[in-house]
């Protein structure tokens, strides 16, 4: 019956102070919803406006008359247990269990087990303890023991403690590690799709060709002498061209190739011979100089390679001067020339021997892997940048970046960038960023309303469809949301838009993907409620194209 005594006991204190019942300003006085509080926090805390009450615990109202809250009942029975509480007899208490017999003597020798065996971790009598089965052993007495054990045990569970804590930390520093990982997956993921999409060899395959169409039209109707030396000049401008740039791409694929197929980890060096190598005619290295097959290409070790030479193409070679053949990755010189073929301007370092069939018995697969800084910078013509200065409660945080797909998604990108910049009279410059799920995503573009309800686009209609991109609503991407007006059955987009935190498989409509600034994304995403409602005022102050 004893554990009972808490439980009455709470009776007889309010609800809301926690203070004990009495007959004067602590009576227990009793709302229409049945709940009980003091007659001070009636005063208090809990009158809002003119003669109401509210209850904290279910928020029903309980109107007062011209006498105010002293004109409620008094719960008389909690009153009554109060006052009487230290006098109520709740029963006799239970018995006991009986004690656990444990015998105090030793079987052997029938004297008190007045010691303990530390090393052993058993009790001993003064007869046991001085035989040579406990020699050198760690002996005390009870009481010594025991305190030694408890001042153990509250040492281990201290260290446990401090070591858990260490494990979580040390879980979260982890998971933000892979994040960063997967981060930096999808952005070499983005650049490798727009360096496939934005290739222009097919357009100078193309021009070349015309070029050539027209120079054999122009020769059927040459008349005289010098209307062939004008096309004898041009073709020789062309082809020099040509040449250039066939060696440039043949020397690549070379190197292309040796990466795909290494079978050890490149470095800076291995590379730098590789390149001084490839340039002299030799085989870079001997043991890769034939391709494996599909089944022995280990893809993780190829896509270490391959980043390790875009940093060493980017640090590297690009910082290099014009010192010789290291300067093969820089496209702004005149790159070498076949063999024997040297003009007169190209400069004598740049002029290679003529490669010594260093893969000719492999028939080794080209395939572009290596670019040069050049060609891994951002065209801002295809994929442009915008970005987000971001203020909470009035003081600036911090920049977002975005880069923009407008080779697959142009209507979007057009509208994005427009809404951006501002060009219309309208647009994301003072917008507030509406909704924040923690972990998930922050939506925004709202420029009428600011509550997720209005926006709409830079078109005629206001409302469009938008691209079919076919990117995946992965961690960092950009992607449009649709309408919360009567379009939304159709599917359609005005202005809003969400950055994703994580993967949303049935999200569609992504043109872009966040550059710089994730991390101030996820920092945003907690500022919301459950209900995902900032609980701060966070607003886009200035917003533009890089």
């Amino acid at each position: 019956m004893e554990s009972a005594v808490p439980d009455f006991e709470e009776l007889t204190l309010c609800g809301y102070c926690k203070q004990k019942f009495n007959d004067t300003d602590q009576s227990p006085k009793m709302l229409s919803c049945k709940h009980y509080f003091c007659l001070q926090c009636m005063r208090t805390t809990l009158v809002k406006g003119q003669g109401e009450l509210y209850c904290v615990h279910c928020w029903k109202r309980t109107e007062l008359g011209d006498m105010g809250p002293e004109s409620l009942p008094t719960y008389a029975p909690v009153l009554h247990l109060t006052k009487n509480f230290a006098q109520l007899k709740l029963g006799a208490k239970p018995p006991d269990k009986p004690p656990k017999v444990i015998s105090e003597n030793c079987h052997t020798h029938a004297m008190p087990l007045a010691l303990w065996c530390h090393t052993c971790c058993s009790s001993l009598c003064r007869a046991c303890a001085s035989t040579s089965d406990h020699t050198n052993h760690q002996i005390k007495s009870q009481n010594e023991a025991k305190d030694q054990l408890v001042s153990e045990v509250q040492m281990d569970l201290v260290a446990m403690n401090k070591i858990l804590s260490e494990i979580q930390r040390l879980t979260m520093q982890q998971r933000e590690f892979l994040v960063k990982i997967l981060e930096a997956c999808v952005t070499l993921k983005t650049h490798v799709e727009a360096e496939l999409t934005n290739s222009n060899a097919h357009v100078e395959l193309t021009e070349s060709r015309d070029f050539l169409a027209k120079a054999r039209m122009n020769l059927s109707v040459a008349d005289n002498l010098a209307d062939v030396q004008n096309l004898y000049s041009s073709l020789n401008i062309e082809k020099q061209r040509l040449q250039a740039r066939y060696q440039e791409m043949y020397l690549q694929c070379q190197l292309d190739d040796l990466i795909r197929n290494s079978t050890v980890v490149l470095d800076f060096q291995l590379l730098k011979q590789a390149v001084g190598n490839i340039h002299s005619g030799e085989v870079s290295f001997p043991g890769n100089s034939r391709i494996l097959p599909l089944n022995q290409q280990n893809p993780i070790l190829f896509l270490a390679n391959y980043c390790l030479s875009q940093l060493y193409s980017r640090h590297v070679l690009a910082k290099q001067p014009l010192n010789g053949n290291l300067d093969y990755h820089n496209h702004n010189t005149v790159a070498p020339l076949p063999p024997n073929y040297m003009p007169s301007h190209a400069p004598p370092h740049l002029v290679l021997t003529s490669p010594k069939n260093m893969y000719a018995d492999n028939n080794l697969i080209v395939q572009n892997m290596i670019h040069s800084p050049q060609i891994i910078k951002n065209p801002s013509n295809i994929c442009p940048l915008y970005y987000f200065n971001i203020e909470v409660n009035g003081a600036p945080i911090g920049r977002i970046v975005i880069e923009v797909r407008a080779d697959v998604a142009p209507k979007m990108a057009k509208n994005f960038g427009v809404l951006t910049t501002g060009e219309v009279g309208m647009g994301y410059k003072g917008c507030s960023i509406f909704q924040c799920w923690e972990g998930e995503s922050v939506i925004t573009g709202d420029f009428e309303l600011n509550n997720g309800r209005g926006g709409r686009s830079i078109f005629e209609d206001s409302f469009f469809l938008p691209d079919d991109t076919k990117l995946l609503a992965v961690r960092g991407t950009v992607g449009m949301r649709r309408t919360q007006k009567r379009h939304d059955n159709l599917g359609m987009v005005g202005s809003q838009f969400r950055i994703i935190l994580q993967e949303m498989r049935g999200f569609t409509g992504i043109f872009g993907h966040v550059v710089e600034g994730l991390d101030l994304v996820e920092k945003i995403s907690t500022y919301g409620d459950n209900a995902g409602k900032p609980t701060k005022n966070i607003l886009i102050s200035k917003c533009g194209k890089l």
